[in-house]
């Protein structure tokens, strides 16, 4: 029999988190939706060094990453989905290594 353990790490937890629900980006969405494309883009230039605060998944993805043990296959995977432009993903990249959780 299989050791439910081994199952796990396997076939790990993979989970999948929009840039939205993992960052507080509500002013850079409501730019979107009431000035469009070019203007979001706009800013996200005028804020490309700009670190991006902890949004409601945030912490949700935190704990269940610390599920993982070190040197170990893990147990939860979480995936970044964004269907942003590449300077958008820079600073959520950014974000992310300065607030330690890559």
């Amino acid at each position: 029999m299989t050791d439910i353990r081994e199952t796990l790490r396997s076939q790990p937890l993979r989970i999948g988190v929009s840039t939205l629900a993992l960052f507080n980006l509500e002013e850079e969405h409501a730019v979107l939706e009431s000035q469009g494309g070019e203007a979001y883009s706009k800013l996200q230039l005028e804020q490309e060094g700009t670190l991006i605060g902890k949004g409601p998944g945030y912490e949700v993805a935190e704990r269940l990453l610390r599920l993982n043990e070190p040197d170990q296959k893990p147990w939860v995977e979480v995936f970044l989905l964004s269907r942003n432009s590449l300077d958008l993903s820079l600073r959520t990249f950014n974000s992310i290594d300065h607030y330690g959780s890559a």
